[in-house]
């Protein structure tokens, strides 16, 4: 019972539907009568008549006179009193620098492994200065007494050793090769 029968929902659609244009497209039998066949007498309609009253009942209001108003007499509005504005507003000049004093804030280079680090810039090289190179695929540095330290090309670099140990990095020694 789990497998589908596509043909049998397209057959039921397709009887649905011919079924569907048969009914429709077939004739009218039963026709609507005009005339009830009675001598000279009027044909009466299906619906029912409901007698009308011929003038709808209503309610009669009386009307009083309406009432004169009563005049009541206003106090004059007291004169305003003119104020004389000054001709120049007071306001206390400060006086402008000619050059405001600004202070510069050093940019630090972004230190992906803590402070006293810095990425490595184009063919390895790194800020003035900084001495100690840092490869991040094997985790040593290399300072400038290595034998290796110019072939090295830096990925990171280090202000000094003591950052770079702080960056979890070991030193290169002749025998600590990965």
């Amino acid at each position: 019972m789990h497998h589908v029968h596509w043909w049998l929902f397209a057959l039921s659609f397709f009887i649905g539907l011919g079924l569907t244009f048969a009914l429709l497209a077939r004739p009218v039998k039963v026709q609507a009568r005009t005339s009830t066949g009675r001598s000279g007498a009027e044909s009466e309609s299906p619906t029912t008549k409901i007698p009308v009253a011929k003038e709808p009942t209503t309610t009669k209001i009386r009307v009083t006179k309406e009432r004169t108003t009563t005049k009541i007499r206003v106090a004059k509005e007291p004169t305003t009193t003119k104020i004389p504005v000054a001709k120049e507003t007071p306001t206390t000049k400060i006086p402008v620098a000619k050059e405001t004093p600004t202070t510069k804030i050093p940019v630090v280079p972004y230190a992906p492994y803590g402070p006293g680090s810095a990425r490595a810039g184009a063919a390895g090289s790194g800020p003035a200065g900084w001495l100690v190179k840092g490869r991040s695929d094997t985790g040593l540095y290399y300072t400038p007494n290595d034998a290796t330290y110019d072939r090295v090309v830096a990925q990171v670099w280090f202000k000094d050793e003591e950052s770079a140990m702080r960056a979890s990095f070991t030193p290169w020694r002749k025998g600590s090769r990965k």
